[in-house]
């Protein structure tokens, strides 16, 4: 079994226990339907419920509407993980909002800026 994946603006690692991860270019509406498929497929095989996501390296073009759709179908398809979100300064209202939809849903989201302490607040 793979713990690894890679394709045009997404991969996937399991690191010490830690799904880790990351998206990278410009993301359009639309974009997270084929790394969720991927996720889906290759997360059901991994033994955890930890998620780091680092979004620093994208660029986000959705209006506020496809906002909504996505942090919604982002915190559906991470229901049952307690996920970390690595961010730029600039992405703060972002991972505000989704780390609300994942509370919505009855788990734990929370941002930082730095891999490290993600890392720590997931494995503690």
């Amino acid at each position: 079994m793979r713990s690894s994946f890679s394709m045009q603006g997404f991969d996937l690692h399991l690191r010490n226990g830690v799904i880790e991860l990351r998206a990278q270019g410009e993301r359009m509406a639309g974009d997270e339907r084929a790394p969720a498929a991927a996720f889906t497929s290759i997360a059901a095989k991994l033994d955890s419920r930890l998620i780091l996501y680092d979004v620093r390296d994208a660029n986000y073009r959705l209006s506020e509407l496809e906002w909504d759709e996505r942090l919604r179908f982002v915190a559906r398809l991470f229901s049952g993980y307690r996920t970390a979100y690595i961010i730029r300064a600039d992405q703060k209202t972002a991972a505000s909002r989704a780390c609300k939809a994942h509370a919505r849903n009855g788990d734990k989201a929370k941002a930082f800026s730095s891999k490290g302490a993600a890392r720590d607040w997931l494995v503690r």
